[in-house]
């Protein structure tokens, strides 16, 4: 038996956490996630008496009862008048203490059981973050209604630097004096980029530049005539961040800057 969710310990803006309880040969596991900075903790292969006590117990109730009982609770409303109740505090060291407070109600007394985990940070592999990113990218798309492409357009240069036009959003900023978009709020983004161009000699480029250091790079077609090329890269871009296009052609007609949020 496994289950996963997403949970919080506050009300909002605060850090949400992505949870996974897992019961494998009645031994019970629980890792936790930081949505934001990505580091993890873990618990794992409790028997029953590892948490169950004289003081918490519940008459007849499996390991597996336990889990949905903790999936509730991680689950639940954070209504301080609530029948379950869950508490998360950090241990010197790093590590987590995962509390959960359940009131069971037996005719007419109330029975208040408390169940305590303590988990310890893992460390976390560049490939595991980059699942968990992807894992985010997913659910935001499936929210639906979550994702605002904002377009910006240009049919001007300085120099090799393409001149946007000025747009000021929630998420990113355009003056067209610099030809630099500003990130203002942090993220996954989506960057797709077309550019009307003409160009007249062999190896000329287009780049997309983050804090002017290069993120992806296209040669232009040398035809002599009219064409475009596109670009187009998902990144975490932070606060502050700006984006820069550079093309060595002559640009023709409206070339296109489209940025979307995809999830934090």
């Amino acid at each position: 038996m496994e289950v996963e969710g997403i949970t919080t310990f506050s009300d909002p803006p605060t850090t949400s956490y992505r949870y996974a309880l897992k019961l494998e040969n009645d031994k019970l596991s629980i890792w936790m996630e930081d949505r934001t900075t990505k580091k993890q903790w873990y618990t794992g292969a409790m028997a029953k008496a590892d948490y169950v006590t004289s003081a918490n117990s519940v008459t007849d109730a499996s390991a597996g009862d336990y889990l949905k009982c903790f999936q509730d609770a991680l689950d639940g409303e954070l209504d301080e008048t609530g029948d379950i109740q869950r508490t998360l505090e950090f241990r010197t060291g790093g590590g987590l203490r995962l509390s959960f407070s359940v009131k069971f109600r037996v005719l007419r007394s109330v029975r208040v059981a408390k169940y305590t985990f303590k988990l310890d940070s893992v460390s976390v592999e560049r490939i595991d973050v980059l699942e968990s990113k992807l894992r985010d990218l997913q659910e935001e798309l499936e929210k639906g209604g979550k994702v605002h492409p904002v377009k910006f357009t240009t049919s001007k240069k300085n120099g090799s630097i393409l001149r946007w036009s000025p747009i000021v959003v929630r998420e990113f900023a355009s003056t067209s004096l610099d030809g630099d978009v500003q990130i203002t709020r942090e993220g996954i983004y989506n960057i797709a980029v077309i550019v009307n161009l003409a160009c007249h000699n062999q190896n000329q480029i287009v780049q997309l530049l983050k804090n002017d250091e290069l993120i992806q790079m296209v040669y232009a077609p040398y035809t002599g005539y009219c064409t475009s090329v596109s670009l187009n890269t998902t990144e975490r871009l932070e606060k502050n961040d700006k984006l820069t296009l550079k093309c060595d052609c002559n640009l023709s007609g409206t070339s296109d800057l489209t940025i979307t949020r995809l999830g934090n």
